[in-house]
């Protein structure tokens, strides 16, 4: 460790002020209060698209999507058109963990989504969502899984697949709730036993209550139940006493940062994409094509053949010599099947890309929903208006925004031969809350000015302001900023922003890190999550 500053984030995911704001007012989470009375806080714009396994790399590593390379929790190969899921490996941007090392801080990370396999650095790491399960090699160092088994039991990574909890909302929300004090016991055994410069710990259970439980306290929610009303505060609040514990453990020199990677709205409908497309000559499937799920190829599929598999996926749906654009993941991404780019591409590039991109957005984007007559969609973006880096050509070439109570049906194909028992807008699936664009950021330290509660700031400033609070240089490659408006000018009279033109990539290679068996379990992980209908 170094005598400087020491930095202590606490990851809430999908934490949003419309949920947390009156029970902030009503005194019902009161570290939390504590530390946005002593600090500044505010509104923390996510990512674009505003998912999971896209916010957080981008705010461990303040750049955008297309420096970082990571677009969804899935992507399709470019050469042979199977489907894998992202992980450590597949971002390619530096961490924050790997500046604060490289300058001598001593770091420990503990459940942050995107970070399996876990980096080797000065300290300690846990990863998160995309871990397989605790027989992986989750922990570095390795061996640490053990030492975290003796002192803390078994380790819980996420809610794992479980049909009895899935069909019993209560008990579901129990073990919510055992995750949270997991989480608890396992940060305050590392806090304590090895103190480090920077730490972090990441609670995702406010994000699965929320996906799971909004219909609950949503009484205008088309799938509305009373009876577990208090379902999401009950996990806020767990949340909220393990911060006061944590909080205990730290000195009042200590910097505390707290941040979600999105907000929360309550979803009332789905909009199928990939049906809009095939109804608008889009996209053209192969006659008498079978249609999965994404979790059932996994599940059908025998292992040496799983590979196979996730080939015919599109290999054996789509007639390609006749699909101009397709909708692929968990969110609003439409590529565009280009020349040169695709395996099958029918598009040229240039003025045909073009007009296909604004006929989309032409046709798309006015759409309403039948019902009430309201629209569906904010905005449709095109990549260059939101990435720039060496991996832009990955990016998805259109990106929905979606008006609140309405999302994406997140299977890969739903039924699109056969017309289903509904239309492009259709009920809403598992999930009855899903992610909004504005998360929360309150940062607590002798540095800042207090009681500044209406900030704006976005999810990839956190990094650069996070190293200028350490004293380490912030590098220019990346696209954040430092959030100089929340210092006292005491603070930034005294300390003179260091910066770094050096480009640092995180340098491995995409390995496949994922055995059959894993794959099948973070399906069915997504698919339990509701990130996969």
């Amino acid at each position: 460790m170094k005598n400087g500053e020491k930095v202590f984030v606490i990851g809430i995911d999908g934490a949003t002020f419309d949920i947390i704001g009156p029970w902030l007012e009503q005194g019902k989470l009161p570290h939390l209060k504590s530390l946005i009375d002593n600090g500044c806080s505010g509104i923390l714009e996510s990512s674009v698209p505003p998912i999971s396994p896209v916010a957080w790399p981008s705010f461990f590593t303040g750049v955008n999507p297309g420096k970082h390379g990571i677009f969804d929790f899935i992507e399709k190969s470019k050469t042979d058109q199977s489907i894998r899921f992202m992980n450590r490996t597949n971002c390619k941007a530096q961490p924050i963990w790997g500046y604060l090392n490289q300058a001598g801080y001593t770091t420990t990370i503990i459940n942050i989504p995107g970070t399996y396999p876990p980096d080797k650095i000065d300290g300690f790491m846990i990863s998160g969502l995309d871990t397989p399960s605790t027989d992986s090699e989750f922990t570095h160092p390795s061996e640490f899984k053990n030492e975290l088994k003796a002192a803390v039991g078994n380790y819980i990574i996420d809610l794992e697949h479980n049909p009895v909890l899935m069909n019993n909302p209560r008990k579901y929300l129990e073990h919510m709730v055992d995750m949270v004090g997991m989480r608890e016991k396992t940060a305050h055994y590392l806090m304590t036993k090895y103190p480090v410069d920077f730490f972090m710990v990441v609670f995702t259970a406010t994000d699965r209550v929320q996906h799971s439980f909004w219909r609950y306290q949503d009484k205008e929610h088309p799938g509305y139940s009373p009876g577990l009303e208090d379902a999401i505060y009950t996990v806020y609040k767990r949340v909220d006493d393990a911060i006061g514990r944590l909080l205990d453990n730290l000195d009042e020199s200590a910097s505390v940062v707290v941040m979600s990677d999105h907000g929360m709205y309550g979803v009332y409908k789905s909009v199928d994409v990939n049906r809009w497309l095939l109804e608008n000559g889009f996209l053209v499937l192969k006659k008498e094509s079978p249609v999965l799920k994404i979790k059932d190829f996994y599940k059908r599929a025998k292992r040496k053949y799983l590979k196979k598999a996730e080939k015919i996926l599109f290999d054996h749906y789509i007639d390609w010599s006749k699909t101009r654009a397709y909708f692929l993941g968990s969110w609003g991404n439409i590529f565009i099947n280009v020349k040169g780019k695709e395996p099958y591409g029918i598009v040229n590039p240039g003025k045909e890309y073009e007009s296909i991109r604004e006929e989309i957005i032409r046709k798309l984007s006015p759409l309403t929903d039948p019902e009430n007559g309201k629209p569906v969609i904010k905005t449709i973006l095109k990549k260059e208006d939101i990435f720039t880096g060496d991996y832009f050509d990955k990016a998805p070439d259109l990106v929905i925004m979606w008006n609140e109570k309405y999302n994406s049906i997140k299977t890969l194909y739903e039924k699109l031969r056969s017309g289903g028992r509904h239309g492009v807008i259709q009920p809403y699936k598992q999930l009855c809350g899903d992610h909004a664009p504005n998360g929360i950021f309150v940062y607590k330290s002798p540095h800042v000015k207090k009681g500044m509660t209406n900030m704006k700031a976005k999810i990839i400033d956190l990094l650069p302001t996070i190293l200028y609070t350490m004293d380490v240089a912030v590098p220019n490659s990346i696209d954040g900023r430092i959030l100089n408006e929340i210092f006292t000018e005491e603070f930034l009279s005294k300390k003179s922003a260091k910066f770094d033109n050096n480009m640092y990539m995180f340098e491995t290679e995409e390995a496949s890190v994922y055995s059959d068996e894993d794959s099948q379990k973070i399906a069915e992980r997504l698919t339990d999550l509701g990130y996969f209908d």
